[in-house]
């Protein structure tokens, strides 16, 4: 059986939707007439002839018939969760509306809270409003779609008779979408589920399939995983264009040192970049120590301007000098030393334009 989508009919109360419902073709091709074939029986042998012996070599097991048989089988397939944003990902033989996100870096410090900025943008966009049901639950208003098709050949499982028939379904959910997150705040479930279903077909009441309601529920679900990956891509880019925050502080020990807001690992290979581009130029490092060993001498403009350094004079003396990476809480500390001693904080002051910028340009490469 084919169908045909003929219109769609629409009111300012009824918000209309991709057409992902039980009108889809959902039925395998071909007539049923097997459903009604009945078992052989055994060989009738006239009187006076000898039975053969029977074998159940070939013997076909008595089918279950307690579910759905011939056109009432449904042969949609189930959407799948699609976790194509960083971070997320489905359980094994996960049968609800499901997914989990884990905080990574580049998010905002709440997990939950990007889940939900991501959620209200879909939600928006489709022109949904909501309400908070619950502490981690949003509650969508009551959406009704209208569709009509023209089912050609004969009639489905919600149809009598055969020719052309022109088919209405009228279908009322609410979305409910649902967190769960974790106690350490880093990880959060989300789920979609309908409430209120309802659903008409040419104006009599039935029951929305179960595998129709989780498909509506994936559909919206992958929506919004993919607007998480949207959101947290814009965040990375935004970080980006900003730069790396720099300021000037002292350590535990009152020393003057830079705070660079990247942990180690990032600190270590983007400082050994930026060192380079202000001048300071890598003789040796220690990984280990967190230790880059750099010369500085002011940069020769060249002769009639043509093969001088490209990096702008710090206002520092030149020399040897120890750059040292440590740990400091989510941050990194860098303390400079010459000479055994560690620099003053009008040291810090001159190098901190250059070194800011050099870092900004390094974290976008």
């Amino acid at each position: 059986m084919n169908f045909r989508r003929t219109a769609i009919v629409t009111s300012l109360a009824m918000i209309t939707l991709a057409s992902c419902s039980s009108i889809e073709k959902e039925q395998a091709n071909g007539d049923f007439d097997y459903v009604n074939l009945k078992q052989r029986p055994e060989l009738n042998v006239p009187s006076g002839l000898e039975t053969p012996d029977y074998s159940n070599t070939y013997k076909i097991p008595a089918a279950d018939t307690s579910g759905p048989i011939g056109e009432e089988v449904r042969v949609v397939s189930p959407r799948q969760v699609h976790p194509i944003a960083l971070g997320s990902r489905v359980l094994e033989n996960e049968k609800q509306a499901r997914v989990y996100f884990d905080l990574v870096e580049g998010m905002s410090d709440s997990i939950v809270n990007t889940v939900w900025t991501a959620a209200e943008q879909v939600l928006d966009r489709k022109g949904l409003t909501f309400t908070k049901t619950g502490e981690n639950q949003w509650t969508t208003e009551l959406l009704t779609t209208e569709d009509e098709y023209e089912a050609e050949g004969d009639g489905g499982w919600w149809l009598l008779g055969d020719g052309d028939t022109t088919v209405s379904l009228e279908q009322s959910f609410r979305y409910v979408l649902t967190q769960a997150p974790e106690t350490h705040g880093r990880t959060t479930a989300l789920e979609v589920t309908l409430a209120d279903v309802s659903q008409k077909v040419n104006g009599d009441r039935t029951e929305m399939a179960e595998l129709t309601q989780h498909n509506l529920s994936v559909d919206l679900l992958n929506k919004v995983v993919s607007q998480v990956n949207r959101v947290h891509q814009q965040s990375i880019q935004q970080s980006r264009e900003a730069g790396v925050p720099v300021s000037v502080s002292t350590n535990a020990k009152q020393q003057p040192v830079f705070v660079v807001e990247l942990d180690f690992d990032d600190a270590w290979v983007l400082t050994g970049q930026a060192l380079e581009q202000i001048g300071l130029s890598i003789d040796d490092l220690n990984r280990e120590a967190g230790t880059y060993f750099v010369e500085y001498t002011e940069p020769d403009s060249g002769f009639l301007f043509i093969g001088g350094d490209d990096y702008e004079s710090l206002g520092i003396p030149e020399g040897n000098y120890e750059i040292r990476l440590v740990e400091f809480g989510d941050d990194t500390a860098i303390s400079v030393w010459s000479n055994d001693e560690v620099v003053d904080q009008a040291w810090l002051e001159s190098v901190k334009p250059a070194l800011e910028q050099a870092l900004k340009v390094a974290s976008q490469q």
